[in-house]
């Protein structure tokens, strides 16, 4: 009995050491934590990863942006007045005063008298009709023409349809920001000033139409995009955005409205790209 049990327990410590060995060489690590080169390695990974992903995103946004003039919304020359958009008062700036007698801001004189003058050079004629008007001269004809419609037997929603054709509800006329001019020919000016759509067909109005936007200008109200823009065609009606800025939207058919809305969805995707970056 004594010898069984001398045995058996001989057995035991032969199985314990046994199994402890087979532990030992086969690199358990069931309760191993991890260490401090496996945690960097992991943090260095993920941060590739992101930053992979991040440059991918950014790389996207770059690819949707449309290529333009480097000019902002906020640029002077570019504000843009309509329904959408109107004026609450009169806009500050340093007045000029054309040979005329009209008012422009003082800023575009240079181009708009060089516009004239290269014109006149080549034997086209052109009467500046109207330039600034502040927000009490604008509400002055607005009534007026308002009245004019009324007491000619129409009813007050009709006399305002009519007169909202061509002018504008007072704070929605460019003619308050002082970039705006009405250009017509000497022939036509007993005709409602020569403000008329059959000013078109003169020589003055194709020489603008083709060398306006060389000095800052663009047919504002063009025939062809009456359904993006709120006002009806206008031949005569023309303003300023800057050289470049005209010469752009000119050999791409745009109106202001339109390249507004192409600079600001630029402007939006920068400052994605901007936070993404930070």
């Amino acid at each position: 009995m004594k010898m069984n049990t001398e045995k058996m327990s001989q057995r035991l410590t032969v199985l314990a050491l046994t199994g402890l060995a087979l532990f030992t060489l086969s690199g358990c690590d069931v309760f191993a934590f991890p260490s401090e080169n496996h945690k960097s390695s992991s943090a260095v990974f993920n941060s590739e990863v992101s930053e992979k992903t991040t440059q991918t995103e950014i790389e996207k946004l770059q690819e949707q942006l449309v290529e333009t003039p480097d000019v902002s919304t906020s640029d002077w020359n570019l504000i843009l007045v309509n329904q959408a958009n109107p004026l609450a008062d009169n806009v500050d700036f340093e007045p000029y005063i054309a040979s005329s007698g009209e008012v422009l801001d003082a800023r575009i004189a240079q181009d708009f008298e060089a516009m004239l003058a290269a014109g006149e050079a080549e034997g086209i004629p052109f009467v500046f009709v109207s330039g600034y008007r502040p927000y009490e001269l604008q509400q002055q004809i607005y009534e007026n023409v308002y009245w004019g419609h009324l007491n000619n037997d129409n009813s007050e929603a009709e006399a305002k349809e009519l007169t909202e054709e061509y002018i504008a509800i007072p704070g929605t006329s460019e003619h308050m920001t002082g970039l705006a001019a009405d250009i017509s020919d000497p022939a036509l000016y007993h005709l409602e000033n020569g403000l008329i759509t059959e000013f078109e067909d003169t020589a003055t109005a194709q020489w603008l139409y083709e060398n306006a936007a060389d000095y800052g200008f663009i047919l504002r109200y063009p025939s062809d995009k009456e359904g993006i823009i709120d006002v009806k065609y206008e031949s005569w009606h023309f303003r300023y955005v800057g050289r470049e800025n005209a010469q752009y939207m000119d050999g791409n058919n745009l109106a202001l409205e339109e390249y507004i809305a192409i600079l600001q969805k630029n402007e939006a995707i920068r400052e994605q790209i901007s936070e993404l970056s930070e």
